[in-house]
């Protein structure tokens, strides 16, 4: 028979298990470890009773959640109910009731244009890729205006809110990104010409005020349409928008065309392949891997920039909420707007931040099992 020998713990052996209060214990002596770990712990300590505790005691244990007046906040806290009252407004500002549908099908068809455009993209089938995606961006603008059968014509004076943001968003983004490569590859470019102008639109875009580019959109842009033409305000502002992001995300590509490895472009002239092929088969995909983190800011950018179409007389989703607050039947409800606006910003910006923090990681994998 078998048995298993059994740990029989010596006389000498000075070891404890390890407890909760045991780690607390250690916690508490790194925290207060020297004197700068103490003024830190002090601080942090200071910063979360002070601020935070009062915060969540505002927005959650004193709050109202539940109603449909403003009779309905009656405690110290939050009024909660002001946001979901008023959550259409915020969401698609001044836009008809019975025809939010045309804003998310809208929606949905840019969304589907963008999954379509990045998969097509993926196969290196770029043209293709960018006809899509520009294609889905007419339809989708088409589509939130009610232009097509059997739709409701709404003008633009009404569109507004939440929609209106993840609109200028998603249609700016590819714009931008596809305008920028080009510029990109232009400030890169053998010839003289081509370098200095895209060097000059870059640097300029760069040099001046996003407002100043909105107010130029807006007001001279009508004047340089041919006769007969008509854009309307969104089309102005998102004109606006593309081409001052444009010149960001042209520096961010550049930056990581410019940290590809010369090997890489000689092993392409050797193959006897094409500029074109060689910069979208191997370089670009290069470029794009190092690039990642500054199009991800500049996107993050792009979609905190939105805010400043209510200069030129657009309600985007901080617009709206602005206007849901002047509500005087609600009395003061500004922390609530803007706390609820900062939130809704905070996750878009999060999630495009993890979005690029998975591919980024994806793409390093990939480049590790390749090596």
């Amino acid at each position: 028979m078998v048995t298993t020998p059994q740990f029989k713990p010596s006389l000498n052996d000075t070891r404890t298990p390890v407890t909760i209060v045991a780690a607390i214990s250690k916690l508490f002596r790194r925290m207060f470890a020297d004197t700068k770990s103490t003024i830190a712990t002090l601080f942090a300590a200071a910063i979360f009773l002070g601020v935070i505790v009062p915060f969540l005691q505002w927005a959650l244990i004193d709050a109202d959640f539940i109603g449909t007046r403003p009779q309905d906040c009656h405690r110290e806290g939050a009024c909660w109910v002001f946001v979901w009252e008023k959550l259409g407004q915020l969401i698609y500002g001044f836009y008809p009731a019975d025809l939010w549908w045309q804003v998310n099908l809208s929606l949905i068809v840019i969304v589907l244009g963008c999954a379509g455009a990045f998969a097509l993209a993926q196969r290196y089938q770029i043209v293709g890729s960018i006809i899509a995606y520009l294609t889905t961006v007419f339809v989708s603008f088409e589509v939130v205006g009610g232009a097509f059968p059997g739709m409701t014509s709404v003008p633009v004076e009404k569109w507004g809110g939440l929609s209106i943001t993840l609109l200028l968003f998603t249609i700016g983004t590819g714009i931008s990104f596809i305008f920028g490569g080009i510029l990109a590859l232009g400030r890169r470019s053998k010839r003289p010409l081509i370098r200095g102008v895209c060097s000059v639109y870059v640097e300029f875009m760069r040099g001046v005020p996003l407002i100043a580019i909105l107010f130029i959109a807006v007001v001279l842009l009508p004047l340089f349409l041919p006769g007969g033409a008509e854009a309307n305000m969104f089309l102005r502002v998102l004109i606006g928008l593309c081409l001052y992001t444009s010149s960001y995300m042209a520096e961010a590509i550049r930056a990581g065309l410019n940290a590809v490895s010369p090997g890489s472009r000689e092993a392409v002239y050797a193959l006897g392949m094409s500029r074109w092929n060689g910069e979208k088969l191997v370089v670009f995909p290069q470029a794009l891997i190092v690039s990642l983190p500054g199009v991800i800011n500049t996107l993050i950018a792009l979609v905190k920039d939105t805010s400043l179409i209510i200069i030129v007389g657009m309600h985007d989703f901080l617009g709206s909420t602005q206007l849901a607050m002047a509500d005087v039947t609600w009395g003061n409800v500004l922390w609530e707007g803007y706390a609820f606006a900062g939130l809704v910003y905070f996750l878009i910006c999060y999630g495009l931040s993890s979005v690029g923090t998975r591919i980024e990681n994806y793409a390093n994998r990939y480049r590790t099992r390749a090596v």
